[in-house]
């Protein structure tokens, strides 16, 4: 949901995912004058529908961890709050929000001296969140932040596993944000003997997601698993970890291992379809492996679509791995399949791709939309394929692009990182990490138990958003990475949804609080370096880069507030 607010010259748009809430701020440039930064202060008003009473409604500021510097009052508790400490940007995140829940927020442009702050233009604005038990709006991101400061507030600096028994699971509940219990709650939706599951995973080891299966098959329900099962090298024990794993489960019955895969391939799906008497109703598909380093470490997501149509697609899919078919046949029936659109389909559509292709059409469509894009968010943990990393590398032309990498391989190579970072349109953010026992044990799931394909790999989101704030939104997402071994070579799959303005939303503000997180960490490192600290201007000197013509971050202020070069509300894009 979008809800926008203006008065007095400041303008603002809230956009609410799930759990991640973002606002935009734009000031009309005569008002800037002075403006030391603003306050945001949110008040809880409850369910949609169903407020709570007034003296029930929590009210707080937003915590800012950046002060003046002068301000040594308390400054060992970090963070400070917007209304001392106002924030000296154009957008900002509410990641503490809930589904479901109706919030306000009040915007107030400050003036004044840093120790005695005078209110200007303040905006409210009333704004729900998106409910995942919605079938519309059925996205789940698990927290996937490493050394998290969020974590130890509320943990403490400890090692989740470490942790007593009844925190250890709240610490497990907390990572997971609802992700692992979204695909037990999936595999319960088949009650009964009506019904059937039908599973394509790579990494297939995660006891509890492995006993929903078993749970359901003690329903009666009809259940069919595919998973990875190919000797990569000696470093890869994925295909014994699955074999072990579905054998302990009581799963080997109904259980294929996939080895018809090339050379140097993997059985990369991540994807359950539902049926009923037979008829495909829905898929949950998503970047999410079913272990613990996906659910409780690496930034992973997953998605129900409630679509038959789509559903039918992947389950024809899944006969065609369940029946273990070769490498060429199954490329020439995963051509006639899914058809590789060269212009994509008017919205809304949601149209499936299926890997292995017989071509890199797929690559070239993911290029055209990233081309034809005014604004660009691209998620990628692995490197991506030399189409898509040309179309980050042209000259901006009034284009923004925010790119979160797990590591400078996602971009080909530290130089072709720094290519990318010096055009002025893309601002790329980096996984960042930093020791802590959270970091020590997500480390120890990814390089102990995963693949070693996931070594030390913290974001394993795939996803291209395409003008993701406005009113024709393009996302693409999936298990497939978006390079050539995964479309030519890997069992994978992409979804890319058009036109879907809620769940644009949601994957928008997840993202921006994954680029937020590491972005910011990332600063502070370079600050460190340079035996800098980071704080607050004590004058309006920080607002200068967000003005001039069409400047990226003149581009930024305004795309995330929906307004124009005057500072005006777009029409359309609340």
């Amino acid at each position: 949901m979008k809800v926008c607010g203006s008065q007095d010259g400041l303008t603002v748009r809230v956009i609410a995912g799930t759990y991640s809430i973002l606002i935009g701020i734009d000031l009309q440039e005569a008002k800037r004058v002075g403006c030391l930064g603003f306050s945001i202060q949110r008040v809880d008003l409850g369910p949609q529908g169903a407020p709570l009473p007034t003296g029930q409604q929590e009210s707080r500021w937003l915590p800012n961890m950046l002060r003046f510097p002068q301000d040594t009052v308390d400054a060992d508790e970090t963070p400070s709050t917007s209304d001392r400490s106002p924030i000296q940007n154009f957008r900002w995140g509410d990641w503490t929000g809930h589904p479901g829940l109706t919030y306000r927020y009040t915007i107030t442009a400050q003036y004044g001296q840093w120790n005695q702050l005078v209110p200007g233009p303040s905006v409210s604005v009333e704004v729900t969140t998106e409910d995942p038990a919605n079938p519309d709006t059925a996205v789940f991101f698990n927290r996937g932040a490493a050394a998290s400061n969020a974590y130890n507030l509320k943990f403490g600096n400890n090692d989740p596993s470490q942790l007593p028994d009844g925190q250890q699971q709240k610490a497990y509940a907390w990572l997971s944000r609802g992700l692992e219990e979204a695909i037990l709650a999936f595999l319960s939706q088949a009650k009964d003997n009506s019904y059937g599951l039908h599973a394509a995973i790579y990494e297939f080891q995660k006891p509890n997601l492995l006993q929903g299966l078993k749970d359901a098959m003690g329903r009666g329900v009809d259940v069919r698993v595919v998973y990875h099962y190919r000797h990569m090298n000696a470093k890869d024990t994925t295909w014994i970890d699955n074999a072990a794993a579905a054998h302990t489960a009581g799963l080997d019955q109904v259980c294929v291992q996939r080895t018809a895969d090339p050379q140097g391939a993997i059985s990369h799906n991540k994807f359950v379809v539902l049926t009923k008497d037979n008829v495909p109703q829905a898929v949950w598909t998503g970047s999410t492996n079913w272990t613990d380093g996906a659910i409780y470490g690496q930034l992973n997501l997953g998605h129900g679509i409630y679509d038959p149509a789509v559903a039918q697609i992947y389950e024809n899919y899944f006969q065609l791995l369940h029946a273990d078919t070769d490498y060429s046949p199954i490329k020439d029936a995963l051509g006639k399949l899914t058809l590789v659109p060269v212009v994509l389909p008017a919205a809304p559509c949601i149209v499936p791709i299926l890997s292995p292709q017989s071509n890199k059409d797929m690559l070239d469509l993911y290029a055209s939309i990233c081309n034809q894009a005014d604004s660009l968010m691209v998620c990628a943990p692995f490197e991506l394929a030399p189409e898509i990393r040309t179309s980050l590398e042209m000259a901006s032309g009034g284009r923004l692009r925010f790119l979160l990498v797990d590591k400078t391989g996602s971009l080909g190579s530290a130089q072709e990182l720094n290519v990318i970072s010096s055009d002025t349109g893309n601002e790329v953010s980096v996984a960042t990490t930093l020791s802590s026992p959270l970091h020590d044990f997500q480390n120890k799931l990814l390089e102990g138990k995963e693949s070693y394909h996931h070594a030390g790999v913290h974001i394993h989101s795939k996803i291209i958003a395409s003008n993701p704030l406005g009113p024709d939104p393009i996302i693409v997402f999936g298990s497939a990475n978006f390079s050539h071994n995964s479309t030519l070579n890997n069992d994978s799959n992409s979804l890319i949804i058009r036109g879907y303005t809620a769940v644009a939303d949601i994957y928008v503000t997840e993202f921006m609080r994954m680029f937020e997180h590491y972005y910011f960490r990332g600063k502070q490192a370079q600050m460190a370096a340079a035996n800098q600290q980071l704080g607050l201007k004590e004058d309006d000197s920080w607002s200068a880069p967000f003005y001039g013509a069409d400047s990226p971050r003149a581009l930024a202020r305004r795309l995330f507030a929906g307004t124009d070069a005057d500072g005006n509300p777009i029409p359309g894009y609340c």
